[in-house]
């Protein structure tokens, strides 16, 4: 279940630490959502796989499962463009509001909400994915399962 947890913290762009939350009813509400996406997008359970071991999506279901779920945690807004305010409010609870990874959190969504995604929102979804790993990675952030 944990594995979950990481999942939402990579999807959201932000680090995962100990928190002052209650991470039970954080893997609860990511596991609803996740099961509520992939009824509506049709996902498989490769998708899913994929999306727990944070590999690419290997089609249009896969992209569009990360799409919805990243707006139901609404950090994705109706046109496909993250919204920073609430990434950086799932940063602050994942983080504990430590300014040390806070900032680090802050710099990677201000740099993956720059960049220019793709018009289709399963897409752009992909592409931010995609954008949050590759700096987490260059921050020298990892998110071990």
């Amino acid at each position: 279940m944990f594995k979950l947890l990481l999942v939402t913290v990579l999807m959201l762009g932000i680090l995962s630490v100990q928190a002052e939350f209650d991470v039970q009813e954080e893997i609860a509400k990511f596991i609803l959502l996740a099961n509520e996406c992939r009824e509506e997008v049709g996902a498989k359970e490769a998708d899913i796989q994929d999306l727990i071991h944070r590999l690419p999506s290997a089609g249009r279901e896969g992209k569009c499962l990360r799409a919805c779920l990243m707006k139901k945690y609404e950090v994705l807004d109706a046109n496909g463009k993250l919204v920073k305010s609430i990434a950086l409010e799932h940063a602050k609870k994942f983080t504990n509001s430590d300014e040390d990874k806070l900032k680090i959190a802050g710099t990677i969504i201000d740099m993956c909400s720059a960049m220019d995604v793709d018009g289709d929102i399963c897409e752009a979804a992909e592409q931010y994915s995609e954008c949050f790993k590759k700096h987490a990675k260059t921050y020298g952030i990892r998110l071990e399962i």
